[in-house]
């Protein structure tokens, strides 16, 4: 029987049976929750509920609703919240950007050493519309790790990945947990003052199958007409309990609040056109009351059920046009007012109103990790909008530009940078402000002459006379080496002008540099290092890479840190230095990289660490991605391909497949003849040597010798050929000039002797391959004891104590005493033994 009415829009009783409590407390003490149902199960308010009730006194939390929204601007939402909790991990986070399947264990990582001070929830909810933002690995470490203090709520309608719901510490609740049962749903109807029969109760739950929200639709028309809706159709039980009940004016506020996912007073009151004190009545009332709006906090924002905001927005495409534009401009502009220029963009874009994209802030966007669609966007703008437009708004024009050379959109960037050159030169604007577009973009063109030195330099001089001190739109965290290790490798552009080149650094750095507050600080000193280690002057190599590191390092340019710890693990190979080597490798190489975590700079240092691994024989332990020659511009700037397609061609000889890089050379010659590339043609041309060495095809080869040392030799560029000694066998004794293959075989028999002792260190240190007893013998060796002073000490034979030398000797890989007390001084942890 009925036993009352319910008044439209007042708050409805929550309702959690003694079953539902008892899971959910379980919320409390786990590590991550994971409550996996489709809309209209109460999640949400469930969750909400009891954390708000039962978190200890002094516990955070961190609520996150994922909207449906680009990945990249769900991603930034999500690092915004880990700030909250750890505020490095969470500007770490920030500055990667959204992670792609090479960034996905860095950024693993970071998660996975997050730090919590405090007692914190992090609920994350609508899961669902994140979780394509990253790859499940990155999820996966969250919920199961995180840190010690942090408890992780994930509230999803989708399935989770089972695995995950097994793990100790992770209490799920599915969709049968939620489904209130026959029993429960009658008690639910007891709550709010309604008593059914045992039929009714039956009927009711046939049609609403147990779910909360068509529970409460069904209780909302009972409790207003006296009967229930035959339906299971909830879009069809929301619009005939909630939509046609709302007034015109009430139906009017939803539609303009629709194109949000939540929104504030202040925030419906710019939709209605309004100041926030004039607000109506009707709006707050709804907002406050209606069973299908939830509050967080204490009223600050208001978010509508997923499923009431579907059929909000469904109307909303069936409104007039006229009506549908005013809606989204005024939503296009609280995203302008409210430094959010990517929603902005997005909306004005829709609505074709290109002349109020230039007059976003768009200075803080991010160079180098716009999507694609936002990169159609930007040319669709520039296209779309007039030349008083573009010189109004000269200062986003250029941003703009720039965005399309860090999307990788270089034929478009270059004559974008022609058009406003041209616009400019002919436009009416103040002698300041011309002075300035010329500067910016004579800077931006600069580009353009890639790798011209004295060309780039020309134009890079003219900005520095065009702005004089004033800084260039340039961020200090764009990539200055485009993601490439080796600035010679960049650079270097025509056979015999090293020298040449290397002037021209000197020259027109210090130009670009005081436009860009240091932006590439120590680029120009780097590349004046590996062209002294090319040449085999080692000294005087380090003395400039600790120059260029340093500098480097003063102006937090990680891109050339990167550059300059790949040079000092190249020296360390070359010396024998295993514990240099292995900082650099292990260490040093990947904290260049988190110091300004852009993408780029990840890749860069994949490469770095793939060079060096080549270089003592274990091109199997390089990036997985180099060794599937997974190589494009969607993961590199065009300026680092050629130096990843020459370290995949030499991991595809060094694993015995050298037609595979006769096949492909074509292609990396054609780049490196366009990016007039002189060091990946050379280093193309011996790779090729090598692979007709490896098949015996000696013509050939010798061909591809002689190209490679024509364009090497009048440099003197000799450590490329010493360093792929091995691979070209014979071919060097015999048809390298004699002058050039003194000084090329005195660096290979270096970097060999050096490559064993770091092989040594690496794969063969003593606690690894010696036995106990032998271990006790070689501390011994190592103190400089005889064989019979080893013999007393342990009371064993002499011939015992020679017996286990040798056995050392032949483990070590050595051949002498002297040459074992080396490889135990080398390494740290052993040099408490002597």
């Amino acid at each position: 029987m009925r036993t009352g009415r319910h008044a439209k829009g007042s708050a409805v009783t929550l309702f959690f049976s003694a079953r539902m409590r008892a899971k959910l407390e379980g919320m409390l003490t786990a590590r991550t929750t994971i409550v996996s149902a489709p809309a209209g199960y109460g999640k949400t308010t469930a969750a909400r509920e009891f954390l708000d009730k039962l978190l200890p006194k002094n516990a955070a939390l961190r609520w996150l609703t994922c909207a449906e929204e680009p990945a990249s601007t769900a991603w930034k939402r999500f690092c915004r919240t880990i700030q909250k909790i750890d505020i490095q991990a969470g500007s770490e986070l920030l500055t990667m950007g959204q992670p792609d399947a090479e960034m996905r264990g860095v950024i693993a990582g970071i998660i996975m050493e997050l730090e919590c001070m405090e007692e914190t929830w992090l609920v994350m909810d609508d899961f669902q519309n994140i979780k394509s933002a990253a790859h499940d690995t990155v999820w996966n470490v969250l919920m199961e790790h995180g840190a010690e203090k942090l408890h992780t709520v994930i509230l999803t309608r989708t399935e989770i990945e089972m695995r995950m719901t097994k793990k100790p510490g992770v209490m799920y609740l599915g969709q049968d947990d939620m489904r209130l049962t026959e029993g429960e749903s009658s008690e639910y109807f007891e709550q709010a003052g309604v008593t059914l029969t045992p039929d009714q109760v039956r009927e009711v739950n046939r049609n609403t199958g147990g779910w909360i929200l068509a529970l409460n639709l069904q209780r909302e028309s009972y409790m207003n007409s006296g009967f229930f809706l035959h339906t299971t159709d909830i879009h069809k039980m929301m619009r005939e309990i909630v939509w046609d009940r709302l007034s015109g004016d009430e139906r009017n506020f939803l539609l303009r609040v629709s194109p949000f996912d939540s929104y504030t007073f202040r925030q419906a009151a710019h939709m209605m056109g309004m100041d926030e004190e004039k607000f109506p009545d009707y709006a707050r009332v709804l907002s406050l009351n209606n069973n299908f709006i939830r509050q967080d906090g204490i009223g600050l924002t208001f978010t509508p059920h997923s499923t009431l905001l579907s059929l909000v927005r469904s109307v909303f495409e069936t409104v007039p046009e006229v009506e549908r534009r005013e809606i989204l401009s005024r939503a296009a502009e609280w995203y302008a007012g409210n430094k959010q220029p990517e929603g902005a963009m997005y909306l004005y874009h829709r609505l074709g109103v290109y002349d109020k994209i230039l007059a976003l802030n768009v200075l803080g966007m991010e160079f180098e990790r716009m999507e694609t669609d936002y990169a159609d966007i930007l040319l669709d703008i520039l296209e779309n909008t007039t030349t008083e437009e573009k010189l109004a708004h000269h200062v986003s024009v250029v941003k703009i530009i720039f965005m399309l050379f860090g999307a990788g959109r270089y034929e478009q960037f270059g004559r974008w940078c022609g058009e406003m050159t041209a616009l400019a030169e002919k436009s009416e604007l103040t002698e300041e402000s011309k002075a300035r577009l010329m500067g910016e973009l004579a800077l931006l063109s600069s580009f353009t002459k890639y790798n011209d030195i004295a060309e780039m330099g020309v134009l890079m001089r003219r900005a520095h006379e065009l702005l004089g001190e004033k800084p260039s739109l340039i961020s200090m965290n764009d990539a200055w080496t485009f993601g490439n290790p080796s600035v010679l490798f960049m650079y270097h552009a025509e056979t015999g002008r090293l020298d040449s080149e290397l002037a021209d650094m000197d020259e027109n750095c210090p130009h670009y540099f005081a436009l860009t507050r240091g932006h590439g600080n120590g680029g120009e000193v780097l590349m004046k290092a590996e062209a002294l280690f090319n040449r085999g002057d080692v000294d005087a190599a380090l003395i400039q890479a600790h120059k260029a590191l340093y500098q480097a390092e003063n102006k937090r340019q990680g891109c050339v840190c990167i550059g300059a710890a790949l040079l000092l693990g190249r020296a360390a190979i070359f010396r024998g230095y295993g514990g240099e080597f292995t900082d650099i490798l292990e260490g040093r190489l990947y904290q260049y990289a988190r110091q300004n975590a852009l993408k780029s700079n990840r890749m860069e240092t994949d490469l770095a660490s793939a060079c060096l691994l080549q270089l003592i024989d274990r091109p199997q332990d390089m990036a997985e991605w180099i060794r599937r020659g997974d190589i494009n511009e969607k993961r590199l700037f065009a300026m680092s391909i050629p130096y990843a397609q020459i370290l995949f061609g030499k991991y595809l000889i060094q694993t015995g497949k050298p037609e595979s890089w006769l096949g492909m050379e074509g292609m990396v010659l054609s780049l490196a003849e366009t990016l007039r590339c002189r060091m990946a043609a050379m280093y193309a041309s011996i790779l090729t040597a090598a692979a007709y060495w490896a098949i015996n095809n000696t013509l050939e080869a010798a061909a591809a010798l002689k190209t490679a040392l024509d364009m090497a030799l009048p440099d003197r560029l000799y450590m490329p050929f010493a360093e792929n000694r091995i691979l070209l066998g014979a071919l060097l004794d015999e048809h390298c000039p004699e002058a050039a293959l003194g000084e090329i075989l005195a660096a290979a028999k270096k970097l060999e002797t050096g490559k064993a002792a770091i092989l040594r260190k690496l794969y063969h240190s003593p606690s690894s391959v010696l036995t106990e007893r032998e271990y006790e013998v070689a501390k011994l060796v190592v103190r400089k004891l005889s064989n019979p002073q080893i013999a007393k000490e342990l009371g064993i034979s002499r011939d015992t104590v020679k017996t286990h030398v040798q056995h050392i000797y032949d483990k070590m890989m050595v051949t002498s005493r002297p040459e074992l007390i080396n490889i135990f001084d080398d390494n740290s942890t052993f040099a408490h033994m002597k």
